[in-house]
């Protein structure tokens, strides 16, 4: 299935739909407005928090990105491997037993990749850039298409983090 996550770049809460193929809503991410954090929930159509992205940027640095369960227990960790390498310079973490052992493959920078488990394809990502709005396409078969919502959103929130900085 494919699901298309629209970001709305005027809006006040930093709002996202979740669609499918046929424009059908599936997911909204709801975004905090004054947090530090950049706080983004992934919440279904009853408005139900299913999974929590969170920035943690104080040190610039190392900076890192969180996914959350509904409850906010850490899922998975993005962090840069060392303050001066390269931006394509992450490692995903697992930060439980539950948490997926994903690791990312293709071009991070441009938002075209692959999410890998074992080794193995398990979604691919690309994002379409627009002069309005940005959208990624995220297509898997995986039961675990909200999480891998939330992942999106955290790599997308980290490399905006990291182009910010060099501006």
């Amino acid at each position: 299935m494919k699901y298309i996550i629209k970001n709305k770049i005027f809006s006040w809460g930093a709002g996202t739909t979740v669609k499918d193929e046929a424009g059908n809503d599936l997911y909204f991410v709801k975004g905090s407005v004054f947090t530090f954090t950049k706080k983004k929930s992934v919440r279904d159509m009853d408005k139900n928090v299913l999974y929590i992205v969170k920035n943690k940027f104080l040190f610039f640095l190392l900076p890192k990105v969180y996914v959350c369960d509904k409850d906010g227990n850490k899922l998975l960790m993005l962090k840069k491997k060392n303050a001066f390498g390269l931006k394509q310079n992450f490692e995903v973490v697992p930060m439980s037993e539950e948490a997926p052992k994903w690791t990312v493959m293709g071009d991070i920078i441009a938002r075209n990749f692959a999410i890998l488990e074992d080794g193995d394809p398990i979604a691919h990502v690309r994002k379409n850039f627009n002069l309005i709005k940005d959208s990624f396409w995220l297509e898997t078969t995986d039961k675990r298409a909200p999480l891998m919502i939330a992942f999106v959103i955290a790599i997308d929130n980290y490399y905006d983090k990291l182009q910010n900085e060099e501006r």
